[in-house]
């Protein structure tokens, strides 16, 4: 049983992942998705009809706005939204291999960060308004995740501890979940770039 991680910046092309998953040959393909982000994101693309917006769309909180923020940039500038994660999925249908969600669900993940404290909240804010004024290829360039994860950590920790610590222990124990149920299989773990590292020191 061999288990890889592929870290992505989730703004990779359809074409990147299918190459990058041809490459590792996997006999399981496990995404940094829920049920729910699968139902809304990609089913609508398999069965060819009308993407959801949002979860709710009078949603107000935290990871809604940030959601929604995101998906309008990308949107403006040509790119798909959670490219990696959707194409990943698309690419275990078409060829008919196990798919597997390893994420924790994003409704408890939204009422965790509205939980947050009003000073974090705030700086969220401030920090969406930064990433409105500039391009997302230009955001993602060159950019490292240990620093990008310090900076969260010492400036919104409890933010911290709800999308990074919590998530990165839900995401060890589900791999490890399927490491039990797809013993001797080659499994392909498909996870942003910032939960790689963590994933494989844990999982040695």
């Amino acid at each position: 049983m061999t288990i890889t991680i592929l870290g992505t910046n989730h703004l990779m092309s359809k074409e990147e992942i299918y190459e990058l998953i041809k490459k590792s040959k996997p006999q399981v393909i496990a995404v940094e998705l829920c049920q729910t982000r699968y139902d809304l994101m990609v089913l609508p693309i398999i069965n060819n009809v009308p993407l959801v917006e949002s979860v709710n769309n009078t949603d107000n909180g935290l990871i809604s706005q940030i959601s929604n923020a995101v998906r309008d940039k990308v949107k403006k500038e040509n790119l798909q939204y959670g490219s990696d994660q959707i194409n990943s999925c698309i690419y275990a249908v078409e060829n008919k291999i196990p798919l597997e969600f390893v994420d924790l669900d994003i409704m408890r993940t939204k009422e965790l960060m509205d939980k947050i404290p009003q000073s974090e909240k705030e700086g969220f804010f401030k920090e969406l308004i930064e990433f409105q004024n500039k391009p997302i290829t230009e955001l993602v360039k060159d950019v490292d995740e240990e620093e990008i994860l310090k900076k969260l950590k010492v400036m919104y920790p409890i933010a911290y501890e709800f999308l990074i610590t919590i998530r990165d222990l839900y995401l060890l124990s589900s791999v490890l979940k399927l490491e039990k149920k797809y013993h001797n299989k080659r499994i392909l773990v498909i996870v942003g770039k910032g939960h790689k590292k963590f994933l494989e020191e844990n999982l040695k």
